[in-house]
C-alpha cells in the first residue's frame, strides 16, 4: 500500500511530485484520472491524497468532498494541486475539507516542505555540497576532474606526464579534441594508458570531411594483459548538445578559425566550463554578425570558467586581419557581456605577448564595471571550482 496516491492527468507533474515525495521517504502511486478515487483510497488507506481539480473521471473538488464525507477515507490528508487561479476554488476546497491548497506551477522545494510539515515528517537533511571540480591547465591541454569523470580538452604537450602521474584511471574519461593540428594531438597516444589500466575513453572531435577522428583513434588503443584490444568510443561532433554522463552535458560550436575547430561548453556538478582555444573574435562582431555574436554570448553565459585562446592586442604592432585578430580585447568584452565569472587566456602561439597584459585587462574590466575574475595562463596551474 502506497503512502501517497496522486490523481493528476499530467504525467510530467505526477512524475515530479513522485520524485519529490520519494525523496522524503514516502511510497507513491500515480493515477491519470479521478475514476474510482474513493475505492482506491478506501482500499489503500494512504496517508496523503493529492488531487488535481481538472482531470478526467471525478474532478478534484468532488473527490475531496466524497473522501472527507466517507468515514472510511476521511482520515487521509488531502492536498489540492491545480492550475486554476481563483480564490473561489481555494475556498471551496477548504470548505470540503482539503488540508492543503497549492497552485501550479509549484516550487519543488516548497511543495516537498509543505507536504512534510503536513504529515509531520522530520526536516529533510541539507543536500551535501557538490564535490569540487578541479581544472588543470597544461601546455596544449586542459584536464577537468570530478568524483567519477575526467575530461581532457586536447592532447598537447604535457598530457603524457600528467597521465603518467595518475595511479588509477577515472571510470570514464572524455578526450575532447578542438582541432586536428599537431600541437593539439602531440600527446594523444598517452591516453592509451587509461584504457590499459581498465578505464573507459570516449573520444570526441570535429566531424570533418577527412574523418580525422577515426584516423587518430588507433593511437589511443591499448592491449590488455589477456591480449584483448581496448579501443575508445568515437563521437564525431558538429554543432549540438549531448550527454557526457549522468548530470553532465556538453555543447559544441564551430569557431571562427581556419579549418574545422570546435569550442566546448560542459556543465557538471552545477558548474559551467567553456573551452574555446581558437576563436578569432572581430572587435565589431556584435554589429557585423549579430547571429554569431549571440551564439558565443550564449556559450559564454555565466560560465564559471572560460578558457579562451588569444594571440595579441589590438594595439600591438602586428598585421591585423579584419577577421583574424584573435586579440584579447573583444574576448574580454564578450565574456564580460555574458557575465562569465572567471576567464583564463590561453596563448595561441609561443610568441604571444603577455607583458603588462594583466594590468591592461584589469583596466578594461574596471572601465566596464565588470567584476569578472581573470588571469593570464600559467601552465600546470590548478583551478578549483
Amino acid at each position: 500500500m502506497a503512502d501517497v496516491l496522486i490523481f493528476d492527468d499530467d504525467p510530467a507533474v505526477g512524475d515530479l511530485m513522485g520524485e519529490l515525495l520519494r525523496g522524503r521517504g514516502l511510497t507513491v502511486s500515480h493515477f491519470l484520472s479521478g475514476a474510482g478515487v474513493v475505492q482506491l483510497v478506501q482500499e489503500n488507506k494512504p496517508r496523503l491524497v493529492v488531487l488535481d481539480i481538472m482531470m478526467p473521471g471525478m474532478d478534484g473538488l468532488s473527490a475531496c468532498r466524497a473522501l472527507k464525507t466517507n468515514p472510511l477515507t476521511r482520515a487521509a490528508k488531502i492536498a489540492i494541486l491545480t492550475a486554476k487561479n481563483f480564490q473561489e476554488d481555494q475556498d471551496t476546497a477548504l470548505r470540503y475539507g482539503a488540508d492543503l491548497f497549492l497552485r501550479k506551477p509549484f516550487d519543488p522545494a516548497a511543495f516537498a516542505g509543505s507536504i512534510g510539515r503536513m504529515l509531520g515528517l522530520p526536516d529533510a537533511p541539507p543536500a551535501p555540497p557538490a564535490p569540487p571540480v578541479i581544472v588543470t591547465i597544461l601546455p596544449g591541454s586542459v584536464v577537468v576532474e570530478t568524483a567519477a569523470l575526467q575530461l581532457i580538452f586536447d592532447a598537447g604537450e604535457g598530457l603524457k606526464g600528467y597521465l603518467e602521474r595518475q595511479a588509477q584511471p577515472y571510470p570514464l574519461t572524455w578526450l575532447m579534441i578542438s582541432r586536428y593540428r599537431p600541437e593539439n594531438v602531440t600527446d594523444l597516444s598517452a591516453a592509451a594508458s587509461i584504457l590499459a589500466k581498465g578505464g573507459r575513453v570516449n573520444m570526441a572531435g570535429p566531424d570533418d570531411a577527412e574523418s580525422r577522428l577515426q584516423q587518430l583513434a588507433p593511437a589511443v588503443c591499448a592491449t590488455l594483459p589477456g591480449g584483448e584490444r581496448a579501443t575508445p568510443l568515437l563521437y564525431p561532433q558538429r554543432e549540438g548538445e549531448y550527454a557526457l554522463a549522468a548530470g553532465a552535458r556538453a555543447v559544441t560550436l564551430l569557431t571562427q578559425h581556419p579549418g574545422t575547430c570546435l569550442a566546448y561548453r560542459v556543465e557538471l556538478q552545477g558548474r559551467a566550463i567553456v573551452y574555446c582555444p581558437a576563436h578569432e573574435i572581430h572587435p565589431e562582431l556584435a554589429r557585423l554578425n549579430k547571429h554569431e555574436h549571440e551564439k558565443f554570448r550564449e556559450l559564454f553565459d555565466e560560465a564559471d570558467l572560460l578558457l579562451h585562446g588569444y594571440r595579441r592586442s589590438l594595439v600591438d604592432d602586428a598585421p591585423k586581419d579584419a577577421l583574424g585578430s584573435a586579440a584579447w580585447e573583444p574576448i574580454i568584452d564578450l565574456a564580460a557581456a555574458a557575465q562569465a565569472k572567471r576567464i583564463a587566456l590561453l596563448p595561441m602561439a609561443a610568441d604571444t605577448p603577455t607583458e603588462g597584459l594583466q594590468f591592461r585587462i584589469e583596466e578594461r574590466l574596471a572601465a566596464q564595471g565588470s567584476r569578472m575574475s581573470f588571469g593570464v595562463t600559467r601552465f600546470n596551474e590548478r583551478v578549483v571550482l
